[in-house]
């Protein structure tokens, strides 16, 4: 399943080697496999091609990953669903607004999830009757006591510590699941909300009188199960207005909740933080009206009282209240044993291999006028990952297409001039497209910015038989880098889109090489 994202284009790295392994059709690679091979896992000659088979993309449009999908589910665009839109970028809440319904067959996203839900514990009912247990394998996680359980790194793997879950390795958690009520619970608000409670970063807070209130007040709708009485999130604007209620955010009675249990856990005075704003309570309504500035609370970094404007970290650097890390500190120097084993324990200036470390261009040949470029792809100018890049008037600012970007020393080099057709290439793939020469690009480098679609303005390549260019993720692979490896210690331990193994793709190279003729 893909949702809310061009994944098989715009967040593939290796994106020609997902066309020939995940999706079994046409790829420009011709890399060979490496003769070394990890030893910790079965190891096949040759790879499968064509692993899966089924896709299925939950999509408002249809973008490169849409046309690669076996079923597209049509969501509902702007203006045609209620839905909440943030970033932590800004310190405002938006909505988004039904002004008509969702055109043709599409549905809202919450309507989609919710008919999915209902389809599937219509089928439990014959093929999964019984709850069934379910095994999860969960990560070593920061802001808990995760984060001091492996201050040296011991594979029990190879026998160097015994296994134990949660401390030498990762954690394994028993949870019953009982798919013949998956509809029943996506559209009602379970009350472990009430028991347990929410927070994040390193936060925490009861809400026990907030849910009750939610079952009690008229001003939310409820809904009856196996006779008791939970609040009803079966309408998109229903789950908005739960999501707001529940925030430190947008309830102020949260928010100074939240402050006082940071002030047991650090012994700073934090709670006049919150004063004054123990009244607000916004709801869906309210931001329909106009967007609203959220509260200022211990959930995020900023400080924004009296009309301060967002500054991440402003609340340790003013309150004296301890960075997310071992110490407590911001940190130069790093201790972990994986950091000072790779010689990145201090932040120190290392040339980069040559090219030829790298492995992009074993089976590429530099043939003519053609030079070997570091390869870029910083964030879209035009376009916000992919969506918007093919909106005309964007099209218009870059020149039809995703252009590559290179110096002008490089561009006369290669017999280049600016706005000629380019093909970007390697032996992972290639990337046709036009050459915008400028002088604001250093030697030795080409850009192109992320995530060209492979809808428009992408011609065939010469070099790989006619077949059609691809994106900014053609000419890329991925590359582990091993320090993200580490956890279980300090600031070393996973947080969902912020601590983790990652592919960095900043030391691929290519050849540009100018196209002789050009075909679509």
């Amino acid at each position: 399943y893909i949702w809310r994202g061009n994944a098989i284009t715009g967040s593939m790295k290796g994106h020609e080697y997902c066309l020939k392994h995940y999706l079994g059709t046409h790829s420009n690679v011709i890399g060979k496999d490496s003769d070394d091979h990890t030893e910790e896992v079965k190891w096949h000659d040759v790879a499968p091609v064509g692993k899966m088979d089924l896709v299925v993309d939950l999509n408002f449009r249809m973008d490169s990953s849409a046309l690669y999908s076996d079923i597209v589910l049509p969501a509902a665009s702007w203006y045609e669903k209620a839905d909440l839109n943030s970033t932590d970028l800004h310190s405002f809440i938006h909505p988004l607004s039904a002004a008509i319904a969702p055109v043709w067959e599409s549905k809202t996203d919450w309507d989609i999830f919710k008919e999915l839900a209902k389809a599937t514990s219509e089928l439990a009912k014959t093929h999964l009757a019984e709850p069934q247990k379910d095994i999860i394998a969960a990560p070593l996680a920061h802001d808990t006591a995760d984060e001091i359980t492996q201050p040296e790194i011991k594979d029990w793997y190879k026998g160097e510590c015994e296994a134990i879950p949660g401390k030498t390795m990762h954690k394994l958690a028993i949870v019953d699941r009982d798919y013949t009520m998956l509809y029943e619970k996506y559209i009602t608000l379970g009350d472990n909300i009430r028991a347990k409670g929410l927070g994040a970063h390193g936060n925490h807070y009861m809400c026990e009188a907030e849910y009750d209130e939610m079952i009690e007040s008229n001003h939310f709708p409820t809904r009856e199960l196996d006779g008791k009485i939970y609040p009803s999130i079966e309408e998109d604007v229903m789950a908005a207005n739960a999501v707001l209620h529940l925030s430190t955010l947008t309830n102020g009675k949260l928010t100074v909740r939240a402050y006082e249990n940071m002030e047991k856990k650090t012994g700073l005075d934090l709670v006049h933080l919150g004063k004054g704003s123990e009244d607000v309570k916004i709801t869906y309504a309210d931001l329909q009206a106009q967007p609203r500035r959220y509260n200022t609370s211990p959930l995020w970094s900023g400080l924004m009282n009296d009309g301060r404007a967002y500054c991440a970290y402003t609340y340790n650097y003013d309150m004296l209240v301890p960075w997310r890390t071992l110490t407590g500190r911001q940190h130069f120097y790093l201790d972990h044993e994986m950091y000072i084993g790779y010689g990145e324990n201090l932040p120190t200036y290392k040339p980069a291999p040559k090219p030829e470390v790298y492995g992009d261009l074993k089976e590429t040949l530099k043939n003519g006028d053609a030079l070997v470029l570091n390869y870029l792809t910083p964030h879209g100018k035009w376009h916000i990952h992919s969506t918007y890049m093919e909106n005309l008037r964007m099209l218009t600012l870059s020149r039809g297409c995703e252009p590559c970007w290179m110096s002008e020393v490089d561009a006369e080099k290669m017999g280049i001039q600016d706005n000629d057709w380019v093909e970007v290439h390697n032996d992972h793939g290639v990337y046709c497209t036009r050459a915008v020469v400028s002088a604001r690009i250093p030697r030795g480098v080409c850009i192109v910015y992320h995530v060209p679609e492979r809808t428009v303005g992408i011609p065939k390549s010469q070099l790989r038989g006619g077949r059609r260019g691809g994106g900014h993720n053609s000419v890329t692979r991925i590359h582990l880098k091993p320090n993200y490896l580490s956890g279980g210690y300090g600031q070393f331990s996973y947080h969902f889109n912020y601590w983790g193994p990652i592919a960095p793709q900043r030391d691929t190279h290519v050849i540009v090489k100018r196209m002789d003729k050009v075909v679509f």
